[in-house]
């Protein structure tokens, strides 16, 4: 029997198996650094994605808030850090704003002059070859000049690697973990506790934490002035930020991958579109359906680059708390649009790349004014 080639025409898979699927790629949590003057400067970072083999590139998207984005832009190298199993300090440390971030850190200045964290599982060092700007954020495009591993476990959660296979569970806690979070089943000024959570989604309290590490470094949980893990309060400026990342994930596909879109991805895009249209002019429309369905268009679109990474770090930067929680069952279909990927979905179509990155900054703009607007009307914080 011979098995028949895959063309463009033909049946899809379901996006719950092919979210289900991607989730089997790997993601870590890892600290950027760089040395400007002698002083070295470093932040936790999630976004950050191989991007090419020939010539050997990294991607590393920093927000400009960032102390660390600058002296990156002025010293123009700069160093990935994937953490092991055993830094999670670390993550919470270099995730934090102010103060001196390498107090009691062991590090290395390589030859490159690149401060490289001493038991990372492994380091990266890389020259700045270009960089792309969007809104908050800024992709710095590396060229790899030095890579080295350990022999240890990482601090990220996998599925499927090119090494060991890591335990389903630890996926199902982080998920779990920031499904808790988001819908606030802990609520704001309340201490996260590893155990309470583990034990109400069936999960090893030591798996909660390392989840809570991750989601400190996505700017979802914080430590309070006691040191106790606690939700981050989503305001404006967390919104500003979720979009323009997502947006600058997205700009950068568009600009560098609309070559790989195939007509199967514009069919799923279009369907996607059709049933966002459908539950918007039904009279008790589904929030959460619609939500669901607005994830999967724009992953879909993400993960035209081909980076699991990517695709994993713009997930991440998911923010529809703010509509469950701030928008009532009554309003939701009048408040949010669908105008704009339309528009976006048939730029894309016609491979238009102009039109395509009007439509996105449209859509980010408009999703930025609509999440500002309802955490007004809650008092600034959602």
């Amino acid at each position: 029997m011979t098995a028949q080639p895959l063309t463009t025409h033909g049946p899809t898979v379901d996006p719950i198996v092919f979210r289900n699927v991607v989730g089997h790629f790997a993601s870590g949590v890892t600290v950027i650094t760089t040395v400007v003057d002698g002083k070295p400067y470093g932040t936790t970072a999630s976004a950050v994605s191989s991007l090419s083999m020939e010539p050997p590139m990294m991607l590393a998207c920093l927000n400009r808030s960032s102390s660390t984005h600058d002296r990156v832009a002025e010293a123009g190298v700069f160093g990935i850090n994937i953490l092991a199993e055993d830094q999670a300090a670390l993550a919470f440390q270099f995730g934090r704003k102010g103060g001196d971030k390498f107090e009691g850190v062991g590090y290395t200045v390589s030859e490159n002059g690149v401060p490289l964290l001493d038991g990372a599982l492994a380091t990266i060092e890389c020259r700045v070859a270009e960089t792309a700007t969007g809104g908050t954020h800024t992709v710095f495009l590396g060229i790899v000049a030095q890579a080295s591993a350990a022999d240890k476990q990482p601090l990220a959660y996998y599925r499927g690697t090119m090494g060991r296979l890591e335990r389903v569970l630890e996926v199902k806690a982080y998920d779990g973990v920031r499904d808790w979070v988001l819908k606030r089943r802990s609520p704001l000024g309340s201490v996260l506790d590893p155990v309470a959570i583990g034990e109400a989604i069936r999960s090893e309290p030591e798996q909660v934490q390392n989840a809570l590490v991750k989601l400190t470094a996505e700017g979802l949980v914080m430590r309070n002035d006691e040191g106790l893990l606690e939700p981050q309060p989503i305001t404006a400026e967390t919104t500003d930020a979720a979009y323009e990342g997502r947006a600058t994930i997205e700009s950068g596909v568009i600009a560098s991958h609309l070559g790989r879109l195939t007509d199967q991805d514009v069919a799923e895009l279009r369907r996607i579109v059709g049933e966002l249209e459908a539950l918007r002019a039904q009279e008790a429309g589904d929030l959460d359906a619609f939500l669901a369905l607005n994830v999967a268009y724009h992953e879909r679109l993400v993960s035209v680059a081909g980076s699991a990474a990517l695709a994993d770090a713009f997930r991440r930067l998911g923010i529809g708390t703010v509509w469950r929680q701030a928008l009532t069952a009554d309003e939701w279909s009048r408040q949010l649009e669908t105008s704009h990927v339309r528009d976006l979905t048939e730029a894309l179509a016609s491979r238009d790349a102009g039109a395509a990155q009007d439509a996105l900054a449209a859509h980010t703009a408009f999703g930025r004014k609509l999440a500002r607007d309802v955490i007004a009307r809650h008092g600034g914080t959602v």
